[in-house]
């Protein structure tokens, strides 16, 4: 069962790169679709009187999302076309960025702006940002996108900035009580997905990956010449990764097996944060003497937009855990999590293969730092609000699955996020990646289902979470050495 055998969200984002990013300077009628996402996701998926609430205690109330994400566009839009900010200018000191703090310590967190005692009220900050908005509609009733490479950057980082905090406040609202369904869409059929999931199911198998030596990077100058696609930091400088043969398992672990891996090894109280204890008798019709698995299975559901889901609908789809819980798991099972350059090999491997099959050109034959080059086309993937929930990944195990196929989830590396060759922080965002790069955060490569295709689909781009982070929205792939 593949994404597309359920019907597309009307949210849904295209999913070819040359619909979703069809220009380096994304356009008024992208701007236009993300607003539509954004509003919904912030405005009528979760009551206005909960978005005082912090559904992850380590990050902003939610509140903070609605006026960070204008402010920072204000801010690189007045930088760009050297006009002055939109008042009210105080909000640069309270919303310009948010907190991250030490898991371990969470006195010990980056420069953020300062947290008022009382925020702004949802009026106004509404208000602020149908101001921001219009500034970006006024742009693209000139050529300036397109003739001013300054204004163009400001507009790319803007829009991957709104598209990444997305994800990132959807996710902090199915971590709410108060999260409710998104308007217009209809409540998936789990109970026959679950069916169909159950019927397809293959063995996950392992594949040979090929040694090679390949190039990772796009070529960006931040001097704005050029008329090229946009990189975050660490994605500039191209360099040659090397990475030798290996084995790698061609889809990520599922719930269900997570599930397995959690009663055998005794750790049945450290479930993921996604899932919730029912708090009924458990029973699975079988009594005390049924399966371990499946009575622990039975007990236990998992959040979605739509409310609880039962965890046994759920088993097919694919585990979002922490680095450290990862690990633990590959450990287990006798294998380990890839590196960042194996991972990156796994799916040009993959990538390799389609093109063989529709006799396209071959990735090294690629103008360099092009569309083609940098942008994989995810036909049948469930990202880009395709779908509002994950969906199943077991009936991959007969194929490698690519960048972005692990069924709505990212997808974990071992390793640390570090400067790669020649790395140099971003003049206009300077701590968006250094101040991260602390050997507390491990990279992560793909993208979730909430997440806009201009990112989850860009061959180069990162993320990172900290090693024993609980929440985030990443899975493990486990590969091992020949």
């Amino acid at each position: 069962m593949d994404s597309s055998s359920t019907s597309p969200s009307p949210y849904a984002f295209p999913l070819r790169p040359t619909d979703y990013a069809p220009k380096p300077v994304p356009s008024i009628q992208e701007w236009r679709q993300l607003w539509k996402a954004w509003e919904l996701v912030t405005l009528k998926m979760i009551p206005n009187e909960a978005l005082h609430e912090k559904p992850i205690p380590l990050r902003n109330e939610l509140i903070f999302y609605l006026g960070h994400i204008p402010t920072f566009e204000d801010i690189h839009l007045s930088r760009a076309t050297k006009e002055p900010p939109i008042e009210p200018v105080y909000y640069q000191t309270i919303f310009e960025r948010g907190i991250d703090p030490d898991v371990d310590n969470p006195e010990n967190c980056q420069d953020h702006s300062e947290v008022p005692d009382t925020w702004p009220s949802l009026d106004e900050i509404l208000s602020f940002r149908e101001k921001v908005c219009a500034r970006i509609e006024a742009l693209y009733q000139t050529d300036k996108p397109w003739s001013d490479r300054t204004i163009g950057r400001a507009l790319w980082i803007g829009f991957e900035h709104e598209g990444l905090h997305l994800e990132t406040f959807l996710w902090m609202s199915i971590l709410s009580p108060n999260v409710q369904s998104p308007p217009g869409v209809e409540r998936p059929d789990f109970e026959g997905m679950a069916r169909e999931a159950a019927g397809q199911r293959v063995e996950n198998q392992w594949f040979p990956v090929k040694a090679r030596t390949f190039p990772i990077g796009i070529n960006n100058a931040e001097d704005d010449s050029g008329d090229g696609y946009f990189a975050w930091d660490n994605e500039r400088g191209p360099y040659d990764a090397v990475v030798h043969g290996f084995e790698a398992q061609a889809r990520p672990v599922c719930i269900g097996e997570y599930a397995k891996y959690l009663v055998e090894t005794s750790k049945m109280d450290n479930i993921p944060v996604s899932w919730t204890p029912m708090t009924m008798p458990l029973t699975n019709g079988h009594g005390s003497s049924g399966d371990a698995v499946e009575n622990f299975i039975e007990g236990l559901t998992i959040k979605t937009v739509f409310g609880p889901v039962p965890l046994k609908l759920a088993v097919d789809w694919p585990v979002y855990i922490s680095y450290n819980d990862a690990a633990a798991y590959a450990d287990w099972a006798g294998a380990r999590l890839p590196t960042l350059h194996e991972a990156r090999s796994i799916h040009r491997q993959v990538e390799e293969g389609k093109a063989t099959e529709n006799n396209d050109l071959p990735r090294d034959q690629l103008p360099t730092s092009s569309r083609e080059d940098i942008y994989i086309d995810m036909t049948g993937y469930n990202t880009g609000f395709n779908h509002f929930h994950p969906t199943p990944v077991t009936h991959k195990g007969n194929q490698l699955c690519g960048q972005s196929d692990l069924g709505g989830a990212y997808e974990w590396t071992s390793s640390n996020f570090t400067p790669q060759p020649g790395f140099k922080p971003m003049d206009i965002y300077p701590g968006y990646s250094a101040d991260f790069m602390d050997e507390k955060h491990i990279v992560v490569v793909g993208g979730t289902w909430a997440l806009h295709p201009r990112i989850s689909g860009k061959r180069t781009f990162l993320n990172w979470w900290q090693k024993n982070y609980p929440y985030p929205w990443v899975t493990p792939r486990l590969v091992r050495d020949v």
